[in-house]
């Protein structure tokens, strides 16, 4: 795994932040508004693959 691919480094700080974010709102505010956060996961494992995909293209 290249860290220099740019999806990469989208989906590894954007999934951090997602978890940060939602474990503060569990504590800070209310369990449902961080659950409200918890169908962005998808979209960070789509850009794993994605990177993947640009990284190791099928011949």
């Amino acid at each position: 795994m290249n860290l220099k691919n740019p999806y990469y480094k989208i989906a590894l700080i954007g999934a951090a932040l997602n978890l940060v974010l939602q474990v503060v709102l569990f504590f800070a505010v209310d369990p449902y508004i961080a659950s409200a956060l918890s169908p962005l996961y998808p979209i960070w494992f789509i850009l794993l693959v994605v990177g993947w995909r640009k990284e190791h293209p099928r011949p």
